[in-house]
């Protein structure tokens, strides 16, 4: 399982070199999302197999305790057998404590085995980890470079449009007369400046002093005189 991840760690960070410089797209973020997938099934597998070999390593280990507290009885049943000049029953029992001492260093090399391998693992799987926390931040760059790509493209189109098809000069001031003919919610919304207010009020006097100043018409009795 260890040596199966590392070559894919090693395959995918190759991969994940490669594309640095590479195109971003929907292929690339494909790409990565699928990684992503494989590598967290992988590094599920990796946990699992953790917790088989920690379970199988304390079994052993308790297996090894049972061994040596079987021997420490025996052994000490062989020393008093020795004393009590019982030489048979007390070399049935170091027979008895060399098979078992046999049978726990075999115990003790399996924990040890198995303990080597549960410090590879959790070593694989703090790589694994890292890798993915590697991608998925790639991942989530990739995506933000894209929206910002494509905000940038629609405010470049939008500009090109304002660009194409420009606002006569003219265009804001006949609006606001528009406006003002038409008595529109707009004409107040939109302030007439001092200036402009006494212009029309100047026009107006001139108006009623034309009106005052006009020649009259002369009365038919004041033409025939």
């Amino acid at each position: 399982m260890s040596g199966l991840l590392g070559q894919w760690l090693a395959r995918l960070g190759e991969d994940v070199a490669g594309m640095s410089d590479a195109l971003f797209g929907d292929k690339v973020e494909r790409q990565l999302d699928q990684d992503i997938r494989d590598l967290d099934d992988t590094l599920h597998r990796v946990r699992a197999d953790i917790a088989s070999t920690k379970a199988a390593r304390i079994v052993g280990e308790q297996h090894e305790q049972d061994l040596r507290t079987r021997i420490a009885a025996l052994t000490a049943e062989a020393e008093q057998a020795l004393r009590t000049r019982k030489r048979t029953q007390a070399r049935e029992a170091a027979e008895r404590i060399v098979a078992l001492q046999s049978h726990r260093d075999k115990e003790r090399e399996r924990a040890e085995s198995l303990q080597a391998r549960e410090t590879e693992l959790a070593h694989v799987l703090e790589q694994g980890e890292h890798q993915l926390r590697r991608l998925k931040h790639q991942v989530d760059t990739l995506r933000a470079s894209a929206s910002l790509q494509q905000a940038q493209a629609s405010v470049a189109r939008r500009r090109s449009t304002e660009t194409a098809h420009p606002e006569p000069a003219l265009a804001p001031a006949q609006r606001a007369r528009q406006r003002k003919a038409t008595g529109g919610p707009d004409s107040r919304a939109t302030p007439v400046s001092p200036k402009e207010a006494a212009g029309d009020a100047a026009d107006q006097v001139l108006e009623r002093i034309a009106r005052r100043i006009k020649p009259k018409a002369p009365s038919p009795s004041t033409a025939k005189r």
